[in-house]
C-alpha cells in the first residue's frame, strides 16, 4: 500500500480535509506535525522548501512530488489513487465533470469563507 507524508496539524481543519480523502480512498498517511502556534509554517526553512505563503497542509508523494492547497492535495491523490472511488466524475463525463466544479466553486467562494471561521470560533476558541 502506498504511503504519503502530510505536513500539516491533524486539529487542523485543511489537513482534515486531506486525511479524510485518504481515508475514504484507503491511502496510508503519516502525518509530520507542522507547529502552527509557533508559528513553523512561517519559518524561512518552510518556506522555502513546502510552501510559499506559509500554510498548511503540504503533500508530499511517494515519488518526491509535493502539492499544497488542501483541495488540489485531495484532487490530486483522488485522480492518482482513487480513480474507482467515486469522490471525482469521470473528465469524459463533460456534464457531471462541469457539475462537479460548479460544486466545488461554490463551497470555496461562498460557503466556506462563513463556515470555516464558525468552526474555528466554536470548536477551538473554547
Amino acid at each position: 500500500m502506498t504511503a504519503i507524508t502530510i505536513y500539516g496539524h491533524a486539529f487542523a481543519t485543511c489537513t482534515k480535509r486531506v486525511m479524510a480523502t485518504c481515508n475514504e480512498i484507503g491511502l496510508k498517511y503519516k502525518i509530520v506535525t507542522v507547529d502552527i502556534l509557533n508559528k513553523e509554517q512561517k519559518t524561512e526553512e518552510y518556506l522555502s522548501t513546502k510552501q510559499p505563503f506559509g500554510v498548511i497542509p503540504v503533500l508530499v508523494d511517494e515519488d518526491g512530488t509535493q502539492i499544497y492547497e488542501s483541495r488540489a492535495i485531495c484532487r490530486y491523490l483522488v485522480a492518482k489513487y482513487g480513480k474507482d472511488s467515486g469522490l471525482l466524475p469521470n473528465q469524459s463525463d463533460i456534464k457531471a465533470y462541469g457539475l462537479f466544479e460548479q460544486a466545488a466553486s461554490v463551497e470555496y467562494s461562498s460557503f466556506n469563507p462563513y463556515a470555516e471561521p464558525l468552526t474555528v470560533e466554536r470548536v477551538f476558541a473554547k
